[in-house]
């Protein structure tokens, strides 16, 4: 029996897995379609009787988190926990999310974001930063963090693959844009990414990176796990070794690719995310009630740190 689609929201340019894509994924993680009912069912229950958590997610949402947890409910559990208890941890990155207000304009007329519209050979999904405007005055950490999540979040409308490659092309970047580094939002987008949102990064490629950037990515991989160490990727200006990992028909004109002009991706990211404006500003009425937090229920601790210190990242 072909593998049913999940409910998806795209454009002409946008192309959705594929029902043997579908299938190849599930296959590869140990999961069906039956699997996944019985799955979707039994952690909406577990949602339902957590008194601090809004049962408000639709099933394609949850059937992605599964997917992208390899299929581990308690993954799943501990994801819907973060996805809306981070909501009131860091309301200046995941509250007030419009795509058509100040924040998000401002952000996307000084950088530009770009989900790739084909899934590569081996079902990962491209997403590309860049275009970044080199006077650092623009730099503002909360209104990039806040584009940042409504792109991953996206993913859940769009989107069904085995992980993410994330390419951030470092053209224009200088030491003035460093300095205005938030490491705090960083820090909650890296718990978002892996814990709310439960994606899978599979390389992270900086590209045209001056010799600066290039000691600063020594510094920053020592904070990272040796398994996601090995998924940094660092390609100095003029070279071609991205193209070792990521086929140019998966990458846009200006990167050395063909798949097409990087401004029409990011065009198009931000018109879908358009689409979705009153979903996304619905969502701010989906928070958890800490108050209402079971006592034996200690997800935040263990994603936050009871001290909120700063561990080493680590990936599955």
């Amino acid at each position: 029996m072909p593998a049913r689609i999940p409910t998806m929201t795209h454009d002409h340019n946008f192309v959705p897995a594929t029902p043997e894509q579908v299938e190849t994924i599930r296959k590869q993680l140990g999961t069906d379609e039956e699997d996944i009912k019985k799955t979707i069912a039994s952690l909406r229950d577990w949602l339902r009787m957590q008194p601090h958590l809004p049962d408000a997610i639709d099933d394609a949402h949850i059937e992605r988190m599964y997917i992208h947890c390899k299929c581990s409910t308690e993954k799943v559990k501990k994801g819907l926990d973060a996805y809306f208890s981070m909501r009131n941890r860091y309301p200046e990155i995941l509250m007030n999310r419009d795509p058509l207000g100040p924040d998000i304009k401002h952000t996307t007329k000084h950088m530009k974001f770009a989900v790739m519209p084909r899934l590569t050979k081996e079902l990962y999904r491209v997403h590309i930063i860049g275009g970044i405007d080199p006077d650092p005055t623009w730099v503002s950490w909360p209104k990039h963090g806040k584009t940042a999540s409504i792109a991953i979040e996206m993913m859940y409308f769009d989107d069904y693959s085995l992980g993410d490659v994330i390419i951030y092309d470092m053209t224009n970047l200088n030491a003035g844009h460093i300095l205005r580094t938030d490491i705090n939002i960083i820090r909650a987008l890296e718990i978002g990414y892996k814990t709310a949102y439960c994606r899978r990064l599979k390389a992270f490629h900086i590209l045209n990176a001056d010799k600066i950037i290039d000691f600063v990515m020594k510094i920053v991989k020592s904070a990272l796990s040796e398994k996601l160490q090995n998924r940094v990727h660092v390609h100095l200006p003029g070279s071609t070794t991205l193209f070792d990992h990521v086929p140019k028909e998966y990458l846009p004109d200006e990167l050395g690719g063909t798949a097409g002009p990087f401004d029409k991706f990011a065009y198009e990211f931000i018109g879908r995310a358009e689409k979705k404006r009153y979903w996304f500003m619905e969502q701010d009425r989906y928070t958890s009630d800490e108050s209402k937090r079971p006592p034996d229920n200690h997800y935040t601790d263990d994603m936050y740190g009871v001290a909120g210190s700063f561990k080493k990242l680590s990936v599955d």
